[in-house]
């Protein structure tokens, strides 16, 4: 990416992020997603999109400080979104809430969809390599599910996943 298209890419991220201060509210639903120290891709960008379309409650942002609005067509400015440096603060927020964190997990033996999620559900979507940065040991409440696959590969795109389990929180309890 050029100077150039970095500079107009970080104005349109500061101009959306003031009208999101003024203008942001949660959404309808009792969903939380968690973004654990995503890369500053397109990713979150199409979370932040389908989030809105979701009408979740908020969204967390962890350890990122920057990202391309382009793919959130207009959502930066709409969705309610906590900013944090790491995990423990925005799962003091999640629990204070009275949510219930979910992480998904390749290796888990729980699918969506399997089990009512609850009411007031969390998903925490880690690193689009790593995973999850918290220490799983300190936080073991957090339930790991996964998204039922057919084919070879080992995982979804992060932002997939995260629309497809926004999908199924709303189709459950709308």
């Amino acid at each position: 990416m050029s100077k150039k298209t970095r500079a107009f890419i970080q104005r349109k991220f500061e101009k959306e992020l003031e009208i999101n201060k003024e203008k942001s509210r949660e959404g309808l639903h009792d969903l939380i997603i968690v973004l654990d120290h995503l890369k500053g891709n397109f990713n979150i960008g199409k979370i932040l999109r389908t989030a809105e379309i979701y009408s979740i409650k908020e969204l967390h942002i962890i350890g990122t400080k920057f990202f391309d609005p382009t793919p959130a067509k207009g959502a930066l400015k709409r969705v309610k979104i906590y900013w944090y440096n790491d995990f423990s603060e925005s799962y003091e927020r999640v629990k204070s809430l009275g949510f219930t964190p979910l992480t998904f997990d390749s290796k888990s033996e729980d699918y969506l969809g399997s089990f009512t999620l609850p009411e007031k559900s969390a998903f925490i979507f880690g690193h689009e390599e790593f995973g999850p940065m918290y220490d799983k040991e300190a936080y073991s409440d957090i339930k790991r599910i996964k998204i039922k696959q057919y084919g070879l590969t080992e995982s979804l795109n992060v932002s997939i996943a995260a629309s497809i389990s926004m999908y199924e929180y709303t189709r459950t309890h709308s």
